[in-house]
């Protein structure tokens, strides 16, 4: 039996998505996800992966009209997709899925943006291209699964096919071409693990940007006629059969209940800038930090035991740079019990060095357990106490509103409150400007101070 055209489907619907088919909460939390996005991309843009990455578009992208975020500077759509993609990933505050290990934003609002700038589209048909790129990306991500994650960059790979869509919605292609550009996508799709370590961290930011700009090159090429394969999800050969263990169950659902809900608002919104993996375990230390502080003074050993695919991420325990202290769950809780916050401006070489956050590391104890049947389990022994306390992790997410403030928080030490308020109210009404060029104006201004790195 044939797989069903999966590839096809998807284009279809995905092609056929207007503005008018998006709920009121839809399109707000579309904003929402990229008012998230616009504080992940400032706060990379004075990172040294944004000055190389600048360097490579001076080359590879001619001039045009999308913005290179916080760098007063223009490329085409897609050397701004590229750089603005590299450059929400390096501080680790852009947001994350609750059905898929996957950071969607990062890869589908550069491409949108960029293309939405190059064709001078209004505000609704960007919120359209989001919701279009993150649909497309969860479903893709969702199917792939763990058998993909263990060794592929989820956000790299899938993320091509998120970015395809996005660039695809804001062009207007048919069902026909649209499915061309994802096959032209899945073909491109890379990021693998072993980009992330002691010596090639830098080199996950690649993930990202490769994957937005290829994303834009896949619909652009497609446009002009290059074909793709039709069945690049579900063919023999395919993305899924490549690089997963994808089940015929798993192939089903990638088409299944298409805007019910749509996915992008199943969102969830970093409250802490390190990995996803850390949160459990800084979440844990925050709330004994609310109800007991005193008692993190009397802290003997901290033992978390987590499934190894998770721990992997976070093993890091010499973080030489901020970068490896993100992926550092021992410096992550220390830094929480030291300062009670773990912010984009809080990975810094003084908080990296502080003597009493080195002392709190050196007493926590990282466990790999295939049987783990949380996500983690964390258990604090204290001095003159026989008995440990054993954490439940809640892993708490901003809600809606929350977002504005976590936008506000991490803006307000390097830009002035001026611009912040400007950028809110923009995003606020986006849905209702012809134009992008009010947002795009804000978004080329630097950044007055520099994050602490």
């Amino acid at each position: 039996m044939k797989p069903s055209p999966v590839t096809r489907v998807l284009a279809r619907r995905i092609a056929a998505l207007s503005f008018e088919d998006l709920p009121r909460s839809v399109v707000d939390h579309a904003k929402v996800c990229l008012l998230d996005w616009i504080a992940a991309a400032l706060c990379g843009s004075n990172s040294p992966t944004a000055r190389i990455a600048l360097r490579a578009v001076r080359q590879i992208s001619g001039r045009g009209r999308a913005t290179l975020v916080g760098a007063r500077l223009t490329a085409g759509a897609f050397g701004a997709a590229f750089y603005n993609g590299a450059v929400a990933a390096v501080d680790e505050i852009d947001d994350v899925h609750q059905e898929a290990s996957l950071h969607p934003s990062i890869v589908v609002i550069p491409a949108a943006l960029a293309m939405a700038e190059g064709e001078r589209a209004s505000g609704r048909r960007l919120l359209t291209a989001l919701v279009a790129g993150y649909d497309m990306v969860v479903r893709v991500a969702r199917a792939a699964g763990p058998s993909h994650y263990a060794t592929w960059h989820t956000t790299g790979t899938c993320g091509t096919f998120g970015a395809a869509a996005a660039a695809g919605s804001i062009l207007g292609l048919d069902p026909a071409t649209m499915t061309m550009a994802l096959g032209l996508a899945g073909t491109q799709a890379a990021g693998l693990w072993e980009s992330l370590n002691d010596t090639a961290t830098m080199a996950k930011h690649l993930h990202s940007a490769k994957a937005a700009s290829s994303g834009i090159l896949a619909a652009l090429l497609a446009r002009e006629g290059l074909r793709g394969s039709p069945n690049i999800l579900e063919g023999p050969k395919g993305f899924l059969a490549a690089a997963s263990d994808a089940s015929p169950d798993d192939l089903k659902r990638l088409t299944a209940n298409f805007g019910r809900p749509f996915l992008i608002t199943r969102n969830f919104f970093k409250r802490y800038a390190c990995c996803r993996a850390a949160f459990e375990g800084v979440d844990v230390i925050e709330r004994l930090r609310e109800t007991d502080r005193g008692a993190l003074d009397a802290v003997r050993q901290i033992t978390v035991t987590m499934k190894p695919n998770r721990l992997w991420l976070v093993s890091n325990t010499k973080p030489a740079t901020a970068f490896d202290a993100k992926f550092s769950l021992p410096f992550c809780m220390a830094l929480m019990a030291r300062t009670g916050r773990a912010a984009a401006t809080d990975f810094t070489a003084a908080n990296r060095c502080d003597p009493a956050i080195r002392r709190l590391m050196q007493k926590v104890t990282l466990v790999a357990d295939p049987t783990c049947p949380v996500k983690a389990r964390i258990e604090i022994q204290f001095r003159g106490k026989k008995a440990p306390l054993v954490a439940e992790p809640v892993c708490r997410s901003p809600q809606l509103p929350d977002v504005a403030k976590k936008f506000t928080e991490t803006l307000t030490p390097l830009t002035p409150q001026h611009r912040i308020e400007e950028l809110l109210a923009v995003v606020d009404r986006l849905d209702r400007m012809q134009s992008l060029t009010e947002l795009s104006r804000l978004l080329a201004v630097p950044l007055t101070r520099r994050v602490p790195r």
